[in-house]
């Protein structure tokens, strides 16, 4: 119960309360709390007054409200330095997660004006195009599109479930990577990407767009990371 009549503000009671059960392993990352109504009955004040605190930690990170579902203790997010051109399995175990990929398609396609524009291809190439979930401790937390000139065309053969593309692409075939340029914005889940990673569609996204070459500079290929920002932490 909060002390109604301590100075301190009763929000801030409440959000300090929240706090140290979260701090001292009572809460723990992905519990849920209870409802609005429900902490405002049991420390008997406002829903205002509720809001206030939950907003509070919410700002400072350490909740998630996701509208429809409620209100959660953050989880440890994945942080990505974007300056970096590093996979994200290597991301994953350098975190102490397991990584892990589902292959959506693995295909030969007709190189589209963008293709043309960030691979330097011509009309009439080809490109291999890669979809995959990517999971973080078997949680779907991105889709990944890839797509790489023709010259690729040994991927078609390779096994990419829960697999990194970057190690094969190293290990097997000796290739290096050099720089990437990256754009990132932000992109509303449609219903194939909500339904493979248990969101709602028009959920808001994280999305980051790039185009990667090899320790020569020549272009590898070019992605597209749908990613969810409650998981996931960008480093500039």
């Amino acid at each position: 119960m909060l002390d109604h009549s301590e100075s301190s503000p009763l929000y801030k009671q409440l959000q300090d309360q929240i706090l140290n059960s979260i701090q001292d392993g009572t809460l723990k990352p992905g519990d849920k709390l209870p409802t609005e109504l429900e902490l405002s009955k049991a420390n008997k004040v406002s829903r205002v007054t509720v809001r206030a605190a939950l907003e509070s930690l919410t700002s400072e990170g350490y909740l998630v409200r996701i509208p429809g579902k409620g209100t959660f203790i953050s989880k440890d997010k994945l942080k990505k330095n974007v300056a970096e051109t590093i996979g994200f399995s290597d991301t994953c175990r350098l975190q102490n997660k397991v990584p892990g990929a589902k292959v959506l398609k693995c295909v030969i396609e007709d190189a589209t004006l963008s293709d043309q524009q960030h691979l330097g291809l011509q009309p009439g190439d080809k490109v291999i195009n890669i979809e995959r979930i990517r999971y973080a401790d078997n949680v779907p937390i991105s889709v990944e599109y890839s797509r790489f000139p023709s010259s690729f065309s040994f991927l078609l053969q390779e096994d990419l479930n829960n697999k990194s593309m970057y190690e094969i692409l190293k290990n097997k075939y000796g290739i290096t990577f050099g720089v990437s340029r990256k754009y990132i914005d932000m992109e509303y889940a449609s219903f194939d990407v909500a339904t493979y990673l248990n969101i709602k569609e028009g959920y808001p996204m994280l999305c980051i767009k790039s185009t990667v070459c090899d320790s020569d500079g020549q272009k590898i290929h070019r992605s597209k990371q749908l990613i969810l920002g409650d998981q996931f932490q960008l480093i500039v």
